[in-house]
């Protein structure tokens, strides 16, 4: 007898192949699949009455990882097992928790609380990523969980908050720490160069750090400097860095924003001229073809021999931290010094002035000519309130600044500065280019996301408080439900294939991925014909449609649709070899 069987299902198995029926057994969280003339029997049967059996989604961008510091884990990642996740790749975009040397400590955690949105120093007794995976199975994972070493982190603890490119013996301290991060079962490095620090570092900086990466045979990844005007040089940045290594490289969350230097007004009527065109009138505005000429940058550096993939968020809006879309200036120093310097007026006016009259150029480090500045772009009303903290502030979440400022008589330079007083740093934002769910945007991205070397993931950042974004909730289902079946512009096949096996193989997480004698049982069984979501903006906190089973290692943790509380079969996945 073995511990559990699906019986009836319609397997896809992630590799691409087409569907099968076939039932499908676990024997001590691994699966078994029976010869044609074998009944088995199990302590746990599940009939799947003829809905697919597909191997657990994988998350290869998530900043899951923040979640260990919480009080309840298990609960805050609630919402990726119900869409199916079975795994998720943390540290992304330069921040990671694994890892909280001595050096800078303090300034590591008030790095990281931006982010996160708590107070960690009481939360975070780990130092490196083996103390970090330890307290992570001690405290119980419903998933499993690999993590990457974060740029960012590793640059404050080798050199402090510093506004300029690193000595050499600051960059020997930060090699080290990422040789101790991958020996210690780190997949790769994440890079933020949007964000500060990693907006401090030049291209010479991160090709150093990939001969170190080259060792281990380690991931590069990459939240560009850029995704307007100039995301060819961001993405030639990323190139290089795999190319001189010979190491693979990941393309974060890619999407392209529409930028004319010098006409920002002119960008923004364009926006909203195609967008009304679009969906008010039917016109069908080829919006898709902007990223087109970027994913060809892409194929033609894998045909040098670079091994690119590149990840999207299936949403119209984009979010992170508030303190990214102020000039890099602003961000130096300690966190407290940041915030001070926030109450000068002159302050203001200067920030003022770079962001309204200031061309953005490259590279992202220059002060007031920062290439992503998102404000210039899309105007005040490009952001809207994700999450806060406070009571009080609590009415702003949703609402663009312009709009807080209506209601509070301030510009919306002042509303930013005086909220980002107010709740320590610690406020998340979204940002869109015309207004939120805008079918259009999602249309520009279309190609992206049918491209066999993209994935989707969640970029998820789970905040005690706060409104989420739907894509914690939903990712996965809406992407499978939308391209297979709503536009039909791939099989179902393909599609699993993009949520397991070309994430697992990426990642190099071995014996995942897919269905298949020997691997992890990390399963989900889903209803093809009402798989989908009822979320969006206006209401993120929904679990998806159609998700009834999802096992993680062969043990339940969704059940006809419901959650399974308390349990934790997770794993903490160290490095291995690709």
């Amino acid at each position: 007898m073995i511990d559990l069987v699906i019986r009836n299902g319609k397997v896809i198995d992630g590799t691409g192949k087409p569907a099968r029926p076939a039932d499908i057994g676990v024997r001590n969280g691994k699966i078994i699949e029976p010869r044609w003339d074998e009944e088995l029997t199990a302590r746990v049967e599940i009939d799947a009455g003829g809905q697919t059996v597909v191997p657990g989604f994988i998350d290869v961008h998530s900043h899951g990882d923040l979640a260990i510091s919480m009080d309840d884990p298990g609960q805050v990642l609630k919402p990726l097992l119900m869409q199916g996740i079975t795994t998720f790749v943390g540290g992304n975009c330069g921040f990671s928790g694994c890892t909280v040397p001595n050096m800078n400590r303090d300034t590591v955690i008030a790095h990281l609380q931006n982010l996160s949105g708590q107070e960690l120093e009481d939360r975070i007794p780990w130092y490196n990523p083996d103390e970090f995976f330890q307290e992570a199975e001690r405290r119980g994972l419903p998933c499993n969980m690999a993590t990457l070493a974060g740029h960012g982190t590793l640059r404050i603890a080798s050199s402090g908050l510093v506004t300029r490119l690193l000595n050499p013996d600051e960059q020997r301290a930060m090699e080290k720490l990422l040789d101790e991060c991958m020996e210690m079962g780190c997949l790769g490095l994440s890079t933020g160069l949007q964000y500060y620090p990693g907006s401090q570092s030049d291209t010479g900086e991160l090709v150093a750090l990939g001969a170190v990466l080259k060792k281990y045979d380690g991931i590069f990844t990459s939240h560009l400097r850029s995704y307007a005007h100039t995301l060819d040089l961001a993405l030639e940045e990323v190139f290089r860095v795999g190319r001189e290594n010979g190491i693979p490289v990941q393309v974060s969350h890619l999407y392209w924003q529409p930028y004319i230097r010098g006409l920002a007004n002119v960008t923004r009527l364009f926006l909203g001229g195609v967008s009304f065109l679009y969906n008010k009138l039917g016109i069908p505005v080829p919006m898709e073809k902007g990223l087109k000429a970027k994913l060809k940058l892409i194929e033609d550096e894998c045909e040098k021999g670079t091994d690119v993939h590149f990840d999207m968020v299936p949403t119209s809006q984009g979010f992170t931290e508030l303190f990214a879309f102020l000039p890099p200036y602003a961000s130096e120093g300690s966190a407290a010094i940041a915030l001070e310097r926030l109450k000068d007026p002159a302050f203001r006016k200067r920030m003022l002035h770079d962001i309204e009259k200031v061309e953005p150029d490259w590279p992202h480090r220059d002060g007031a000519t920062w290439s992503f500045n998102y404000i210039k772009m899309t105007g005040w009303k490009g952001l809207r309130v994700m999450a806060v903290e406070s009571e009080k502030n609590r009415w702003m979440e949703g609402l663009t600044f312009p709009d807080i400022g209506k209601e509070t008589g301030k510009h919306s330079m002042d509303v930013i500065c005086d909220l980002l007083i107010e709740e320590k740093g610690r406020v998340m934002v979204f940002h869109t280019p015309t207004f939120p769910d805008d079918p259009l945007v999602f249309r520009s991205m279309w190609k992206g996301f049918t491209h066999p070397l993209s994935v989707p993931v969640t970029d998820t950042i789970l905040r005690p408080f706060g409104r989420p974004s739907h894509v914690f909730y939903d990712c996965f289902p809406r992407f499978l439900s939308f391209f297979t079946g709503e536009r039909s512009m791939m099989s179902m096949e393909e599609a699993v294939h993009k949520c397991t096996g070309l994430p697992a193989s990426i990642m190099g997480l071995n014996n995942r991925g897919q269905i298949r004698e020997g691997y992890y049982a990390d399963l989900v069984v889903l209803d093809e014909k009402s798989l989908g979501t009822d979320g969006g903006f206006d209401n993120p906190r929904v679990h998806p449609r159609g998700i009834a089973h999802v096992l993680v290692n062969g043990v339940p943790v969704v059940e006809n649709g419901d959650f399974v509380d308390g349990a934790l079969p997770g794993m903490a996945l160290r490095r291995g070899s690709r």
